[in-house]
């Protein structure tokens, strides 16, 4: 099975918020750097119970990127998953131990807040911009106990900042390899790749990533927050991950030249492949398509050709012309491998097939004369054929969470992934229930029939 695609969204990696340290002490950090001719100041202010984000604080980041995104980025920035499914996602074990780190890493994201001056970027505005914001801005767990212990049925639901949220939604993003982030041996090697896969990119031009890269090593100290100014303890925080990062192959090399606070590092980068950009990427996914068929589709054919090929695909469907019966994924790949059977409709010129009134306007075009055999749409009970129950009931708190999230608290989604566990309710009916009571504007009687359904079943 194909690796899903996944993100990171190039504000957060470029400016990093969270110190690539095992552990911290400080409640605050302040960095004024200059970037191609602008001041751009980025401050952090935490919780002394807490300390500012750090270590694994990072995987926690990029797992609640990637399941916003995965839950369909909705606008309003509502996530809502289950202790379980988060913790696969940033890679840990299923154990009391990561429940509690999970639990301080969740609530430090909610309490430390960051201030960026001049340095957030408005991608698809081309601005630069001033951002304040928690990176969860409300947080609702269930718990096991009223000192609030994660435990395996808790369900966390939460809201990612408004700029965080507009930047994904703008398409701000760019690969990331969280498979290869999260094998790494620490947290501070994992804050490091991801920091370092971040500055490759040009913020202004985010399409090709760099070969090298050249820094001021007490520069590089501050945008890795580390705590120390003098060369040498930096110089020695560093080798670790820099070791590691060489002998895994993302690097090729690192060097350190100069004296005193002079001193450059450069890097020099393992080029296996050029990642695709993100908005090609993001497209392929809408469809379903692998990102790995991505990558071997943009090789053969260029970016150019596959967004016409996207963008006729989308106009034959949407006039009918086109017909999907088994999957997106499927039609785009026959449009993509055989595009002169598939006329391309013009505004205002009949397409091939199509016949004009005794009024001048066309009447409905005839299919291509080969079109590729398609099967039905799936329906919502398909989406959970062949699935365990523990991934109907993640699934389940998913769509509930996004579609009800007004309505249904953590606590409410825990009793609903409970009661699939457990074989009370079906997750695939309660789904279509769920999907035509919103049709009907009827969502206060679902959730009130859902709830007392909990109860008896």
């Amino acid at each position: 099975m194909s690796k899903p695609s996944r993100f990171d969204e190039l504000n957060l990696s470029r400016l990093n918020l969270i110190s690539a340290v095992d552990q911290a002490e400080v409640t605050e950090w302040d960095v004024t750097f200059e970037n191609q001719g602008r001041v751009v100041r980025v401050r952090c202010e935490a919780l002394p119970k807490y300390a500012v984000p750090h270590g694994l604080d990072s995987d926690v980041t990029a797992a609640l990127l990637n399941l916003y995104i995965e839950q369909g980025e909705p606008e309003d920035g509502r996530f809502a998953v289950s202790a379980t499914a988060l913790l696969k996602l940033c890679g840990w074990h299923n154990t009391g131990k990561y429940h509690a780190t999970l639990r301080h890493c969740l609530e430090r994201l909610h309490t430390s807040s960051y201030s960026v001056s001049g340095g957030w970027r408005d991608h698809p505005k081309g601005r630069w911009t001033h951002a304040k914001f928690h990176f969860i801005e409300s947080l609702d767990f269930s718990s096991a106990d009223q000192y609030g212990t994660f435990d395996e049925r808790t369900v966390i639901s939460g809201r990612l900042a408004d700029a965080i949220v507009a930047s994904i939604r703008g398409g701000y993003l760019k690969p990331l390899d969280t498979e290869f982030m999260l094998s790494l041996s620490r947290p501070r090697t994992r804050a490091l790749y991801r920091i370092l896969d971040g500055a490759r990119f040009d913020p202004e031009h985010p399409d090709q990533p760099l070969d090298q890269l050249e820094v001021n090593l007490i520069a590089w100290a501050e945008q890795c927050k580390l705590p120390s100014t003098v060369p040498g303890n930096i110089r020695r925080a560093l080798a670790s991950p820099h070791e590691e990062l060489v002998k895994r192959g993302y690097l090729r090399s690192v060097s350190i030249t100069g004296r005193g606070k002079a001193q450059v590092i450069r890097y020099e980068f393992v080029r296996e492949f050029t990642p695709m950009d993100s908005v090609l990427a993001r497209r392929f996914r809408t469809y379903g398509v692998a990102d790995g068929v991505a990558r071997k589709l943009l090789r053969e054919h260029g970016r150019a050709f596959l967004i016409e090929c996207m963008d006729r695909f989308d106009t034959l469907v949407q006039r009918g012309v086109l017909v999907v019966r088994k999957s997106k994924a499927a039609a785009l790949m026959h449009l993509i491998g055989h595009p002169d059977e598939y006329p391309y409709p013009v505004a205002g010129v009949p397409l091939p097939g199509s016949t004009v009134s005794s009024e001048g306007s066309p009447r409905p075009v005839a299919k291509a004369s080969r079109m590729e055999p398609l099967l039905d749409v799936p329906t919502i009970a398909d989406e959970f054929v062949a699935l365990p129950l523990t991934q109907q009931a993640e699934k389940l708190v998913a769509r509930l969470g996004f579609l009800y999230r007004k309505r249904l608290s953590a606590t409410d989604l825990d009793h609903v992934r409970q009661a699939v566990l457990e074989g009370r309710v079906a997750a695939p009916l309660v789904l279509e229930e769920a999907v035509a009571a919103l049709a009907r504007n009827e969502q206060d009687t679902f959730v009130q029939g859902l709830k007392a359904q909990l109860k008896t079943a």
